[in-house]
């Protein structure tokens, strides 16, 4: 693979429109073939609006309370998809259920389709039909106790305006966690945005309303977690780990708005001055250490199953996460 990390050194940190299907196509050659030992079930609804639908690939041995991963696909808020091809985002799928991982893909509204919060709104319905689906044998017997939630780019927005709803006094939920959460991993995030980008003074007013930043800076992943109640669970390092992924190669945007994002957690974080996991990978870009997943290159695989390992084994012990194998 020596040929996509010089290609990846040679454009740094140039991510621009139309890029990502220049590196899927490049990462696409190196993925395994599907496992005999991996079950698919394709677009399962889990809402009422048209994009609200699944997939699930969980292992075929019969196994029970198996941890859980959904994964949720960036795109700008305007693109991307769960069968971006037909080997892209199943490489996610194939390679966790290879390694005993119940792994829902899931697709969520896009702009001018959606305004906010709907994109929340969609993890939440997400979440709910994994609580009460999951344990199935038709489902792969997954824990609801399990679950980590895995974003990467607007993905991961999506996923932090989910779980800091009660930073918005309007859509403060009747449980401060609910489906229940193990761990949760933002790879390169939004918390913030850079409204001087004329794409993204078009999203913002697609989905806020306005791009001016009195309008959606309240509702920013990064300003809905600042606005949690001091008591929220979701500030305890101990009962839900954070990961926040970035790599060498990050558009300007996401890894600002990541490390607002980690100085923010630091300061409000319990134990008081509780880190979340940052790590910054080597040699990839905004998008190719999510398409490395299931190629040789397990640099960003490797690092994933051990959070996932640290987040399941901390599970009813109430302990603090520990490293360890799925």
């Amino acid at each position: 693979m020596e040929n996509v990390f010089a290609k990846i050194a040679e454009n740094t940190v140039k991510f621009n429109l139309g890029d990502e299907e220049e590196w899927r196509i490049l990462f696409e050659p190196f993925y395994e073939e599907p496992s005999k030992d991996v079950g698919v079930i394709r677009d399962e609804r889990y809402g009422p609006a048209e994009r609200n639908r699944l997939d699930v690939f969980f292992p075929l041995s019969k196994e029970a309370e198996r941890p859980v991963l959904l994964f949720v696909h960036g795109g700008g808020f305007f693109s991307g998809d769960k069968g971006w091809s037909e080997k892209c985002w199943a490489n996610i799928g194939n390679f966790f259920a290879r390694h005993g991982i119940v792994t829902v893909v899931a697709n969520h509204q896009l702009v001018p389709h959606v305004r906010y919060p709907g994109g929340a709104d969609d993890i939440q319905l997400a979440r709910e039909w994994i609580f009460n689906n999951i344990a199935s044998e038709k489902y792969g017997r997954g824990s609801v106790d399990k679950v980590v939630l895995f974003g990467h780019s607007s993905g991961g927005a999506h996923i932090a305006a989910n779980l800091y709803a009660a930073g918005d006094p309007k859509r403060v939920p009747k449980q401060a966690i609910f489906p229940p959460v193990a761990g949760v991993m933002f790879f390169s995030t939004p918390f913030w945005f850079d409204r001087t980008r004329p794409i993204r003074q078009r999203t913002l007013r697609q989905y806020y309303g306005s791009d001016a930043e009195e309008v959606w800076g309240p509702l920013s992943p990064l300003k809905l977690f600042e606005g949690l109640p001091d008591d929220s669970p979701l500030l305890d390092s101990g009962k839900i780990p954070v990961y926040i992924g970035t790599v060498k190669w990050e558009v300007n945007e996401a890894v600002d708005a990541q490390i607002a994002f980690f100085n923010a957690y630091r300061t409000r974080s319990k134990p008081p001055g509780a880190l979340p996991f940052f790590n910054v990978l080597d040699k990839h870009n905004h998008l190719s250490n999510i398409l490395s997943i299931g190629t040789e290159d397990d640099s960003q695989s490797k690092l994933i199953l051990d959070f996932i390992s640290a987040c399941v084994a901390k599970v009813g012990s109430g302990g603090e996460p520990s490293p360890g194998k799925v």
